[in-house]
């Protein structure tokens, strides 16, 4: 029987609230007024169109961005969206909780980024990586100052005894 891992920090986030549904809201009405113009010659032509943007806004009211720190590890999961990804605690170099700008994280969703990767939901708030590597790992978040105490405390635990 396997001990539960510690769980040194935790959330989940939404897409609800951010300005995505504010920019969405702006392109189904534009696409909505593009494909009922066409429909007068074609009622059926709209159902496909209909079908796909029911379908991103489902996906977008579903997805979350899931943060853990236990104690091998900081794992991001976006659910419904994309692979999780673990970063092994032995991987970091160093971190940092920081406000980000545009161009640093690429926008809202997962992005390659010039650097290294970046996860996030909402705001310009979040955690960044160094890894190893040299690349680097942005996760949003709306708690950066926990999120951090929570990475403290994994690799304090982390550390080999002396």
């Amino acid at each position: 029987m396997s001990a539960t891992p510690a769980v040194y920090f935790h959330e989940d986030q939404h897409f609800r609230g951010s300005m995505l549904w504010v920019v969405s809201l702006i392109l189904a009405l534009v696409a909505v007024s593009i494909v009922t113009s066409r429909a007068v010659r074609d009622p059926i032509a709209i159902l496909p169109g209909l079908a796909i943007l029911g379908a991103v806004f489902l996906l977008f009211a579903l997805a979350r961005l899931e943060t853990e720190v236990r104690d091998d590890a900081v794992y991001v999961h976006f659910h419904g969206i994309w692979p999780t990804r673990r970063i092994p605690l032995d991987d970091i170099v160093s971190y940092e909780a920081k406000r980000y700008t545009l161009w640093e994280s690429g926008g809202w969703g997962v992005h390659l980024t010039m650097s290294g990767m970046a996860y996030n939901v909402s705001g310009n708030d979040g955690v960044i990586f160094k890894m190893k590597s040299g690349r680097t790992v942005l996760v949003g978040t709306q708690r950066p100052a926990e999120f951090a105490a929570g990475i403290a405390k994994a690799l304090e635990a982390h550390q080999p005894p002396r």
